[in-house]
């Protein structure tokens, strides 16, 4: 699940998101410590159930819809005074091509973000109206140049390991190395300047249940890697809302623990097939309210 990003104005699935996020990544609830347990021998489920719906409350939600081939078809997001829209498009191979975006209420806003694909199914451009990124593959070394992020001449280069993650991101400024354990999920992610000199790093351990967003959007894994992790100032994904904004781990976080002090816990209520019905979150102790989720 996640804990930042969406869509606002100014590009989508980030700010909002963010915003809440560090809102409602403080929200979510019960679970007994078994459950957080990796080492318990409950078994997996086989495969993800689809969520219908997370809520935090009749005004703070998200509803899922999905196409007949089981793909993300559109999300609407409820919140105080806004409601937004968006719309998925896939090719015959099922890689998203369009997501489309529409914002009304407290404030008006619509972007499109366009996805083209070399005949291997890897992610070659992506554009909107912020953004306009090629990708050049050599190896596993992904370069991205363009306007991305919204700064214009950026240049972005990728290290991916031999299962496609990104292990290493460097840009102008910094780098970053990310670790992994055997179920492909980040387990640290530490930032240096070009002096090597550490700036940031932090510690994610996870539960041994499904996400059940897992496995939607793999055809953008890179943009969406982008969108979290090259201002990395701190880790943006999570177990809070909108799961669906980065679902490429496969299980679900029990602490995003910060190098020098800062935790954040993650207590879950399992279904009896294992899926997460609820989550609550304590962060250093500030604890808050519940995310229920519900499925189809």
């Amino acid at each position: 699940m996640i804990i930042g990003k969406h869509l606002t104005k100014q590009k989508y699935m980030k700010k909002t998101t963010l915003f809440f996020a560090l809102i409602l990544l403080n929200i979510l609830i019960f679970s007994c410590s078994s459950d957080n347990n990796t080492e318990s021998q409950e078994p997996e489920p086989i495969e993800n159930k689809l969520v219908k719906t997370e809520k935090i409350s009749e005004n703070i939600k998200v509803d899922y819809d999905y196409n007949d081939e089981n793909l993300l078809s559109s999300s609407t997001g409820t919140l105080p005074n806004l409601v937004w829209v968006a719309d998925y498009i896939y090719n015959s191979e099922g890689w998203l091509t369009v997501r489309d975006y529409q914002e009304t209420g407290s404030s008006t806003f619509g972007d499109s973000y366009i996805f083209d694909y070399n005949t291997s199914g890897n992610l070659t451009s992506y554009s909107s109206n912020t953004e306009n990124v090629s990708l050049v593959y050599d190896n596993n070394i992904v370069t991205l140049t363009g306007t991305i992020e919204g700064n214009s001449n950026s240049e972005v280069e990728l290290e991916l390991n031999s299962l496609g993650l990104v292990v290493k991101l460097t840009n102008s400024n910094h780098y970053t190395n990310f670790e992994y354990n055997s179920s492909g999920n980040i387990t640290t992610a530490k930032s240096y300047d070009n002096t090597d000199n550490l700036l940031i790093e932090y510690t994610l351990s996870y539960d041994n249940k499904i996400n059940p967003f897992y496995g939607q959007l793999e055809s953008i894994y890179i943009e969406r890697f982008i969108e979290f992790f090259l201002e990395y100032v701190q880790v943006f994904i999570g177990s809070s809302f909108e799961g669906y904004s980065f679902p490429f781990l496969k299980n679900n976080i029990t602490s995003i623990s910060r190098a020098g002090g800062g935790i954040t816990t993650y207590n879950y209520m399992y279904d009896f097939e294992n899926h997460p019905i609820s989550v609550y979150e304590d962060t250093s102790g500030n604890t808050s309210s519940t995310n229920n989720i519900e499925y189809y």
